[in-house]
C-alpha cells in the first residue's frame, strides 16, 4: 500500500537577518518574528547534522531544513513509501512548511545508557561500585592534578624570580624559595623527577593541560522493584546513594522499560501543540495530520534504529485554556492530548508497515501491543476532557490498523525533554506538561532583549479579564528608579551621584539582570567612583564590587528598589490577580513535587515509552533524603526516575572552625605549693581545656589496666554508710571510682552508681580530678552531717561533698579539704592516741602487708618489707630528732630495713648489712 500525501504547506513570510556567529557575521533568511537565538539554534542543528555541512544563503535558515526534508522525501520515494515523485515532493514541502512555521522540529539523538543488572541482584552492587569508583577517581584526579600543576608552576617561578648564578638559582639547597616550593610539590604527590623537570623548564612557555572539571559520568540504567523502591529497602538505599553522588543512574521500575531505555533513541522529533489552539477550540484534524507527517518522516529516517516523537508546549496549552497542571482537569486534558498523539502516530506507523514491513519486535509482542492499545482506548474514553472522545477514536483506528498491517514502531511516542529543541520551537518546553516561564524575554527590532509576558500568559490574562497593567508592573517593574522606595533619584543625589550617573544607570536598567548590574563601575565610571565616592583602587579591581553597598544602602533597601524598577519576574504573588489565577501561575513558576509526579504518572499511562522523571536534589541533601524522594516518585506511579543533584552555588564555602594549636593533655595534678596561682587565671585555663576536648570529639580514652590497684574507704555520713572504691593507673593516678550505699533505696543507689560511672569516664578521657573536686565540694543535700570512719574528714554537707573531699585529700594533697587536724594522722593513718605530745611519740615501723594487698602483689613482696613513718606532711615542721636508741631492738636500717642499727663510737652501723649511717643525729634524721 502506497501512502498518498495529505500535508498542505502554509505560506510563511521570510526576511533577511544578520546573525553574529562565533567566527563571522552572516546574512540569513529567517521567518519574520523569530529571535536571533532561535535562528542560531536552527543553524547549529544544521551544522551538527553529519549529512549536512553546506550553507545556502539563498534558502531559509541556511538551507538546512530544506535539505533535511528533501533527503527524507527521496529516501521514502526510493523505499516505495510514496506513489510517485509528486507525492514525495508534496511530503517534502509539507515537512519543510512545518519547520519554517515553527510547528515542528527534528531533535538530536539521545544517548543510550549502559544497562546494569537489577538493583536487587548482587552484580548490580559490584557494577555500581565500579561506576562510583571511576567517577570519584575522575573528580579527585582533576582536583589533585590542578593543585599539583600549580605547585610545579611555583617551582618554576621560584627559579625564574631568583637573581644570581643560574646554577645556584636551580639548586634547592641554595635557593630557599625553590626549596620550599619543591617540598610543597612533593607533599602534593610530585616525585623528584617531576620537580627536576619543572626546574629545567623554568622560564619557558608553559602549557596548561588541566581540564576545568571532570567529565560527567556516563548514564546507566537499571531495573528495580517498585515496592522495594517505595519501601526504601537496602538495594533502593544503595541505588539512591549512587544516584545522589553521580546524577547518572536511571531507575526503571519494570524490566521492559529498562530494556527500552537502554536502546536510546537516535531519531526524534517534536511538535508544538500551541500552534493548533485557536481561540477556544483545538484543531484536532490539523494536529493529527502533522503528527502523522512526522511519524512518517521518522519511519523513513530511522531504518532499524529506535525513533521517538514528543510534544512541546503542553503546559502553555493548558495555561491558554485556564487549566492548571496541578488539578485533575489539567491532568485529564494533557493525558487526552498524549492519547491522541499515540493514536495518530501509531496509525502512520501501521500505514508505513504495510509498505516497508513489520518490525520484528512487534511480531514477538503483537498480542501485548494490541492489548495495550485497547486498554488505552478504554482509559482515554473515561477522561474528563473535550479531546477524550477524539483520543479514544484515534486509538481505535490505530488498533485496527495495527491488527491489519502490524507496526513499524510499537514504541514511538515519548514525553522527552530537550532544551535545544525548545529553543528552535520558540521557547516551548518539551516534556510531560512543561511550560515556558510566564515572564520571558522578547527581542526588539534593534536587537535588544526586553522582558515581556509569554504568549500563553498574555492570552491567559486577557481571557481572565485581569488588570493587565497592574500585572505588568508587578512582574516587570516600572523600568525606572523614579519614585522607588529607599533608592530614588533624590536619595542617590544625596549620596553623591550626579544626574549624569543616574541617567547612565537608568539606561542600563532596560537590559540589566538586577539593580546592582546597573551600578557597576563599567556603567557608572571608575573615575567617578574613585574621585567622588572615594572607592579604593583595589576595591574597583574586584569584579564583585557592589557600588550600592559601598554607598551605604542596605540589602533590604536594594531589594525594594530593585523590585520597583525591575519587578518580581513572576505572577504567582501578584495581589492584583484573583486567587485562582495566582494559583494557576504558581503551578508553573513553583510546581509542587506531588503535582508534578501526578502529572507524569497520568501522562505515562498513554505514552509508549517511559521517560525518567528528573528529581532535583539540593546540593546539601543527604543520601537518605534522596532515597525518600525516590520512594515518593515510585509511590506516585512514575515508570522511571533519575536523581539529579543540583550543583553547589558559585563561591560556596564550608564554614570551618579556625585552626588552633592542639590542646595539651591535662597534666596530673600536683600537690598544692605554698603560693597557688590566682583563682581567676586557673579557672580560665581549665575551662578552655575542657571546651577543646568537647569540640574535638575525638580525644583518646586512656583505659585502666585489667589488674589495677586502689583502695576502699568505708565511712558513714549522717548515719548512712558509704563505701568508696578507687582504681588507679600504674603511675598512681586515679582512673575510676565506685560508690556503694548501704540500705538505701534502689533508685538512689542506682543514681549514685551511674554518677560514679560518669565520673570514671571523664577521668579516663582526661578531665582533671581537681575539676570534679572544685565542682562538687560544698554541695548541700541529705544525707549530711557528721562523718565517722574517716580520719581526715569529720563532717560533710552531702554524700558528694564527702566523696570529693576524700579524693582531693588522698590524690591531690588537698589538706584544706580535710576538716580534722591534719597532724592527727601520720603515714600509717592510725593516729597517735589521746594525750600524746608531738615530741613524745615514738615512730614505729609497720609491716608493708598493712598497706599492700598480698593478693594484688601475688606474694611478690618480701616478708621483711616494712613501712617507715616518715613523719607528717610537707607543710609540717619536722620534729626534732631524739638520741639514737641502742640496745633492745635497735633502729631500722634505711638500707636493708632490718632493726639492727647500733652505735659504735661516732658511727651508726647496721649489724645486718654493715651500712654506716653517720652520727646519731644524722642517722635519726635520715631514718626519721
Amino acid at each position: 500500500m502506497r501512502i498518498q500525501s495529505r500535508h498542505p504547506a502554509p505560506a510563511q513570510r521570510i526576511q533577511p537577518r544578520e546573525i553574529e556567529r562565533a567566527d563571522a557575521v552572516i546574512e540569513v533568511l529567517a521567518p519574520e518574528g523569530w529571535t536571533d537565538a532561535r535562528v542560531e539554534a536552527w543553524l547549529d542543528w544544521a551544522a551538527e547534522d553529519q549529512n549536512d555541512r553546506a550553507f545556502d544563503s539563498e534558502a531559509p535558515l541556511g538551507g538546512g531544513p530544506a535539505r533535511y526534508a528533501d533527503r527524507l522525501a527521496r529516501t521514502g520515494l526510493s523505499d516505495g513509501l510514496f506513489g510517485d515523485a509528486a507525492d514525495a515532493d508534496a511530503f517534502r514541502d509539507a515537512l519543510l512548511a512545518t519547520m519554517l512555521a515553527g510547528v515542528a522540529s527534528p531533535v538530536g539523538a539521545s544517548a543510550a545508557p549502559q544497562r546494569l543488572p537489577d538493583i536487587g541482584e548482587i552484580e548490580f552492587k559490584r557494577a555500581a561500585e565500579g561506576h562510583l569508583a571511576r567517577w570519584r577517581s575522575a573528580r579527585l584526579a582533576v582536583k589533585a592534578a590542578a593543585l599539583l600543576d600549580a605547585a610545579l608552576a611555583q617551582v618554576g617561578d621560584a627559579v625564574e624570580r631568583c637573581h644570581g648564578d643560574a646554577k645556584a638559582c636551580a639548586d634547592p639547597s641554595k635557593n630557599s624559595a625553590l626549596g620550599r616550593a619543591a617540598r610543597r610539590a612533593r607533599e602534593l604527590g610530585a616525585d623528584d623527577v617531576m620537580i627536576l623537570d619543572a626546574i629545567a623548564l623554568a622560564g619557558g612557555p608553559r602549557t596548561g593541560l588541566i581540564e576545568p572539571d571532570a567529565e560527567a559520568p556516563a548514564p546507566v540504567v537499571a531495573s528495580a522493584s517498585r515496592q522495594g523502591v517505595a519501601a526504601v529497602d537496602e538495594a533502593a538505599s544503595f541505588a539512591a546513594q549512587v544516584g545522589w553522588e553521580t546524577s547518572a543512574l536511571i531507575l526503571a521500575l519494570s524490566p521492559e522499560d529498562a530494556e527500552t531505555l537502554a536502546r536510546g533513541a537516535p531519531v526524534r522529533a517534536a511538535i508544538d501543540v500551541t500552534a493548533f489552539q485557536h481561540d477556544e477550540s483545538f484543531d484536532s484534524a490539523g494536529f493529527n495530520q502533522v503528527v502523522g507527517l512526522w511519524a512518517t518522516a521518522l519511519e523513513i529516517e530511522r531504518g532499524d534504529r529506535p525513533a521517538e516523537i514528543g510534544l512541546a508546549g503542553i503546559g502553555d496549552w493548558l495555561l491558554i485554556q485556564g487549566l492548571s497542571a496541578a488539578g485533575d482537569a489539567g491532568r485529564d486534558a494533557a493525558s487526552a492530548l498524549w492519547a491522541l498523539t499515540v493514536g495518530a502516530a501509531l496509525s502512520a506507523s501501521a500505514e508505513a508497515a504495510a509498505v516497508l514491513g513489520v518490525d520484528p519486535a512487534f511480531a514477538q509482542e503483537r498480542q501485548t501491543v494490541l492489548r495495550g492499545l485497547a486498554e488505552r482506548r478504554v482509559r482515554a474514553a473515561a477522561l474528563r476532557s473535550p479531546l477524550a472522545s477524539e483520543a479514544a477514536a484515534a486509538l481505535a483506528v490505530a488498533h485496527g490498523l495495527a491488527r491489519k498491517h502490524g507496526l513499524r514502531s510499537s514504541r514511538l511516542v515519548a514525553a522527552f525533554a530537550d532544551p535545544e529543541t525548545a529553543l528552535r520551537l520558540g521557547g516551548k518546553a518539551l516534556g510531560h506538561a512543561a511550560a515556558a516561564a510566564p515572564v520571558s524575554t522578547a527581542q526588539t527590532a534593534d536587537g535588544l532583549l526586553v522582558p515581556t509576558f509569554s504568549a500563553a500568559a498574555h492570552l491567559c490574562l486577557t481571557e481572565a479579564g485581569a488588570d493587565f497593567d497592574a500585572a505588568r508592573r508587578h512582574a516587570m517593574g516600572h523600568g525606572s528608579l523614579a519614585e522607588a522606595p529607599a533608592i530614588d533619584h533624590l536619595v542617590l543625589q544625596a549620596r553623591g551621584f550626579t544626574a549624569h550617573e543616574i541617567e547612565l544607570a537608568e539606561d542600563a536598567l532596560r537590559h540589566a539582570d538586577g539593580l546592582r548590574a546597573a551600578f557597576t563601575p563599567a556603567v557608572i565610571g571608575a573615575g567617578f567612583l574613585s574621585d567622588v565616592l572615594g572607592v579604593p583602587a583595589e576595591a574597583l579591581a574586584d569584579p564583585n564590587f557592589d557600588t550600592l553597598t559601598f554607598a551605604g544602602f542596605s540589602e533590604i533597601e536594594i531589594e525594594a528598589a530593585e523590585r520597583h524598577a525591575l519587578g518580581a519576574r513572576r505572577l504567582s504573588d501578584c495581589e492584583a490577580l484573583e486567587g485562582e489565577l495566582r494559583a494557576l501561575f504558581a503551578a508553573i513558576e513553583a510546581p509542587a513535587l506531588a503535582d508534578r509526579l501526578a502529572m507524569i504518572a497520568a501522562v505515562e499511562t498513554f505514552t509508549c515509552l517511559a521517560v525518567p522523571a528528573v528529581l532535583d536534589v539540593p546540593f546539601d541533601a543527604r543520601p537518605a533524603d534522596a532515597a525518600r524522594l525516590q520512594a515518593a516518585a515510585a509511590r506516585a506511579g512514575v515508570r522511571a526516575l533519575r536523581l539529579n543533584r543540583i550543583a553547589a552555588p558559585a563561591g560556596f564555602v564550608l564554614r570551618l572552625p579556625e585552626a588552633e594549636a592542639e590542646a595539651p593533655k591535662p597534666a596530673r595534678a600536683e600537690a598544692p605549693v605554698a603560693e597557688a596561682p590566682p583563682a581567676p587565671v586557673k579557672e580560665r585555663i581549665v575551662e578552655r581545656v575542657v571546651e577543646r576536648i568537647v569540640e574535638r570529639g575525638g580525644r583518646a580514652r586512656r583505659k585502666l589496666p585489667d589488674r589495677r590497684k586502689g583502695y576502699i574507704q568505708k565511712a558513714a555520713v549522717g548515719g548512712h554508710k558509704v563505701y568508696l572504691h578507687t582504681g588507679e593507673y600504674e603511675d598512681g593516678e586515679v582512673g575510676e571510682i565506685f560508690i556503694d550505699m548501704h540500705k538505701e533505696g534502689a533508685a538512689f543507689r542506682s543514681l549514685m552508681n551511674n554518677f560514679a560511672i560518669a565520673i570514671s569516664i571523664g577521668l579516663q578521657y582526661g578531665v582533671p580530678l581537681d575539676e570534679f573536686v572544685d565542682a562538687y565540694v560544698f554541695t548541700k543535700f541529705e544525707p549530711a552531717g557528721p562523718v565517722t570512719g574517716n580520719d581526715s574528714i569529720r563532717s560533710a554537707t552531702s554524700i558528694l561533698d564527702y566523696i570529693f573531699r576524700e579524693l582531693g585529700v588522698s590524690y591531690l594533697g588537698r589538706d584544706d579539704l580535710a576538716n580534722a587536724d591534719p597532724g592527727e594522722f601520720n603515714a600509717d593513718g592510725l593516729g597517735r592516741g589521746e594525750g600524746v605530745e608531738d615530741g613524745a611519740i615514738e615512730a614505729e615501723p609497720l609491716p608493708a602487708s598493712k598497706f599492700i594487698s598480698k593478693g594484688f602483689s601475688r606474694g611478690a613482696a618480701p616478708d621483711n618489707l616494712v613501712f617507715l613513718p616518715f613523719g607528717g606532711r610537707r607543710d609540717q615542721e619536722p620534729r626534732p630528732a631524739g638520741p639514737l636508741q641502742t640496745g633492745k631492738g635497735g633502729d631500722v636500717c634505711p638500707a636493708c630495713g632490718d632493726l639492727a642499727l647500733s652505735r659504735k663510737g661516732g658511727l651508726v652501723v647496721c649489724d645486718s648489712c654493715g651500712t654506716q649511717a653517720g652520727d646519731g643525729s644524722q642517722g635519726e634524721s635520715d631514718a626519721g
